[in-house]
């Protein structure tokens, strides 16, 4: 059983450089991120994130924006998604491939929308409350980590995840990944009650996890 270290490897950048298409989402997050931090960008992002606007005024492409750009802020806990996004990426582009893995994300990013999307409006038509945090599981960073955590730990089945965090410290094996990331977001949904959030994390999660375990050629 292999061990593996997020943090150290980060640190070591184990892996270098990014590809162009993971250093431009990157930056897109990023851009997310920093734009809620000031009221005066905050417009700048609206108009591509998901919400109600989707099938009430066929703005068709926040079914895919709302994965490229971050949410939340700026702050410690964004920026250890974002390396993660980078650790997790990379990993997937040095074992499947670079387009690949490009594939991944973006069929991904656009399944969860569309799932997302299609649950919250069948919820609110068949007399559903709207919730005030819709879609707040699903958008940005939250979806990329949601699609690329299963991928990780499908072709990283045999290893362990070491020195970190989520168990207070204690050795994490892979194949705990899937399930600790339904778990956490059915947490969420009882928290929040974002039936399309949910919704898209699932459709995520499945599709992360049907990743072909065949090395690239």
């Amino acid at each position: 059983m292999f061990q593996r270290s997020p943090l150290r490897e980060l640190a070591a950048s184990a892996r270098g450089r990014p590809p162009r298409f993971l250093a431009a989402l990157l930056a897109t997050l990023a851009i997310g991120l920093l734009a809620d931090a000031f009221f005066e960008l905050q417009p700048l992002v609206a108009w591509l994130r998901l919400d109600a606007a989707v099938w009430e005024q066929g703005q068709l492409w926040r079914l895919v924006t709302f994965g490229l750009v971050g949410e939340g802020g700026v702050g410690l806990w964004s920026v250890v998604q974002l390396a993660l996004v980078y650790w997790f990426a990379m990993e997937l582009c040095v074992f499947i491939g670079e387009r690949r893995t490009q594939v991944l994300l973006v069929g991904g990013v656009a399944i969860a929308g569309v799932t997302a999307a299609t649950a919250e409006f069948l919820w609110q038509v068949g007399g559903g409350q709207g919730s005030e945090f819709a879609f707040t599981m699903v958008q940005g960073q939250r979806t990329v980590l949601a699609i690329l955590l299963p991928a990780f730990a499908v072709r990283h089945r045999h290893s362990v995840l070491v020195e970190t965090h989520l168990l207070f410290g204690m050795p994490v094996p892979t194949k705990w990944l899937i399930p600790m990331q339904l778990i956490g977001a059915l947490a969420s949904f009882a928290a929040l009650r974002d039936v399309g959030g949910f919704a898209g994390v699932l459709a995520a999660t499945w599709w992360g996890a049907r990743l072909p375990r065949a090395r690239a050629r």
